[in-house]
Order: structure tokens, then sequence, then C-alpha cells
């Protein structure tokens, strides 16, 4: 075994060590003390750099989700390579790697998100919305950096709340809700969010939901990126009965703390039918539009996650 192969078993096992250490010893998991050491120690330039490369190494290492990642990039509109699964995923690694320099590092001064984002189009959409009061759904997806993105709309002062489920792991759990709370984001938690974003959007609020998940045996039946799936129908259900329009908003980067912002024209619909016809229809545009993000940037989308989970008969 050369000293590589070593490193790949022995790397993996010195860290769940660390982990088991951080939980029995100082009764705090290992990512949120994690968090904490770098969030303290980052900043732009050679620190992020380092910060980035260190959070890079260690997904690589660790791998994690790896297989789920390469089974999601098969069969799909992309390329049917190896070599293609293998090089996207490295890229979503660094991306990855690079979403958390950033984040630690804006949420020391979430006002520096204004200087990051260099390019914006689209945002005439958003200023009518709120010069007329009326509430919409910012439709968007694990892509980009959208931590950043819901950064840089509270910064610019629009309504946004944001649906969120929280990790697993309590303790980084707490520090990401302190991390939200100090960019200004709003959140509201899966469990109970339609009663409450019905009457928020009917009030004017935009509402943030990632809608490139998995939607389980409640989902709808669709295809995202060329595979069957199940999608969740939260955008179109609050969107008929708040009647207020789902506007496509994503976030790109361009290099390291220079990132783009796209906002769409919002999505059209018929309006005939049924409801449920109705709430097929708009599903599947929505499952359009967020296909159309990922084809362009594949490399900065979330492929860990398990989106194609549920299937239909």
């Amino acid at each position: 075994m050369d000293l590589f192969e070593g490193l790949r078993y022995e790397a993996p096992f010195r860290f769940f060590c660390f982990l088991f250490f951080m939980r029995t010893v100082y009764k705090v998991s290992a990512g949120s003390f994690l968090l904490q050491i770098f969030q303290k120690f980052v900043a732009p330039g050679w620190r992020a750099s380092l910060s980035a490369a260190i959070f890079d190494n260690l997904l690589c290492l660790i791998g994690p989700r790896k297989k789920v990642a390469l089974e999601n990039m098969k069969n799909t509109v992309f390329p049917d390579s190896e070599e293609w699964r293998q090089k996207t995923l490295a890229g979503v690694y660094r991306h990855i790697a690079w979403m958390l320099a950033e984040y630690l590092v804006l949420v020391k001064d979430p006002s520096s998100v204004l200087d990051w984002v260099v390019e914006v189009e689209g945002e005439h959409i958003l200023e009518q919305l709120v010069q007329e009061k009326k509430g919409a759904i910012i439709l968007t997806g694990h892509l980009g950096n959208w931590e950043l993105l819901a950064a840089w709309l509270c910064q610019k002062g629009y309504p946004l709340y944001a649906v969120v489920r929280d990790p697993d792991d309590k303790d980084v759990a707490k520090l990401i809700e302190s991390y939200r709370c100090r960019v200004g984001l709003r959140t509201l938690k899966k469990k109970s969010i339609m009663k409450e974003s019905v009457r928020l959007a009917q009030n004017g609020a935009f509402l943030g939901l990632l809608s490139d998940q998995d939607g389980g045996h409640t989902g709808l039946p669709s295809l995202f990126l060329g595979k069957e799936c199940s999608t969740v129908n939260g955008p179109a259900a609050i969107s008929l009965m708040a009647h207020v329009p789902i506007v496509p908003v994503i976030s790109y980067r361009i290099a390291p703390f220079r990132h783009q912002i796209i906002i769409s024209s919002p999505l059209t619909f018929s309006g005939v039918g049924k409801k449920k016809e109705q709430l097929e229809g708009m599903t599947r545009s929505v499952d359009m539009t967020l296909e159309k993000m990922v084809i362009r940037h594949p490399e900065q989308w979330l492929w860990l996650h398990r989106r194609w989970r549920s299937r239909f008969p």
C-alpha cells in the first residue's frame, strides 16, 4: 500500500476519532467547533484561499456522499462518461469549500456581500413587487452560493423569509441559525410552513424556497435532468393559495468573492383547469426552470443530496 492509498483510509479514521473526542470531552460537535475556529481565522485573501484548500482536501479525502453524487450523475442530460462525473464531483467539492470560506467571512461583516455581487440582472422585477407591496415565491435551489444569495437579498432590504430544514447536528444547527440572524435572514421551519407561508406572502413577504429536492410520497411525478423523480409542490401550492408570482432567482460564482445574481421574469401559467391540473403544470414549470439553472453550471449544484430517492411506479 503506497502513501496515498494509506492516507485514503487513515484520514477519515482520524477525522472520526476527532469527532468522537470533541463530542465526549467538550460536549460539542466537531462540526460546530471547526466552523467557529475557521470563522475566527478566515478573511479574504490568502486566509480564505488556505481555508478553502483545507475544506476541499477534507471533502476529497472523506468523500461525503460520493457514491450518491456519482449515481445521481448517471443517465442524465449530461455526458455519460466517468471522466465527466469525476471532474464534476471534484468541482462540486471545490465549490462547497469556497461556499464555506465565503460564508464564514460574510457572517463577520454581512454588508460585504454588496461588494461581492458584481453583476445583477433583473433587479427591477423585485423592486416593482416591493413598490406594489406584493409578495412572491423566490424560486432557487442548492446551486451557486444560496446562503450568500439570501444575505444579499436581506442586505438590499427585501422582505425575505427562507424555508429551512435544520441540520441533524444540533450544535451546527444552532450555529447556522445564529449566522443567519447576523445577516438579517428570517427563517421558517419546514414542519409547519404552509399556513404561515401563505399568510406572509399575502402580506408582501418574499419566500425563499430551495425547490430542487426530492418530494417524497407527497410530491408530484416529474422529470428532472432527464430522470423520473418526485418533486415538491410547495412553490406551486403557496403561489396558488396566496395569489403571488414565482420568481426564479439564482446566484453563480464567477470567482472567489465575486458573484453574479440573475433574477428572471415570474413564471407564467395559463390559470385554466382544475386546481390539481394547475398545480401539476406549475410544478413541471418549476422543475424545467431549475433544470436550466443546473445545466448552466453543473459543478455548482449540490449533487450530493438524494434528488431521485423517490420514484413513482
